[in-house]
């Protein structure tokens, strides 16, 4: 009686370990990507930055670029 509940406790710790341990990798995983939106973010600010003030940016969707704005429309966010 006491082996299966012993047996019973060890299946469910068993389970949760499991479970915690998927849900540990998916959030390295958010991780690792955010970490490289952010290094990417870096780099496009600090290319940004060498562009003249009264450059056009234009962002890529798609197929077709968009007009964001004049270069020093984009100073407060650096």
């Amino acid at each position: 009686m006491a082996d299966e509940a012993n047996r019973t406790a060890f299946i469910e710790l068993q389970d949760r370990m499991i479970e915690t341990t998927s849900k540990f990798k998916q959030v390295q995983n958010r991780i690792r990507t955010k970490e490289g939106e952010k290094k990417r973010a870096f780099l496009t600010l600090e290319e940004l930055r060498q562009v003249l003030d009264d450059t056009n940016t234009y962002k890529s969707i798609g197929m077709r670029r968009h007009l964001l704005s004049h270069r020093n429309a984009l100073a407060h966010y650096g």
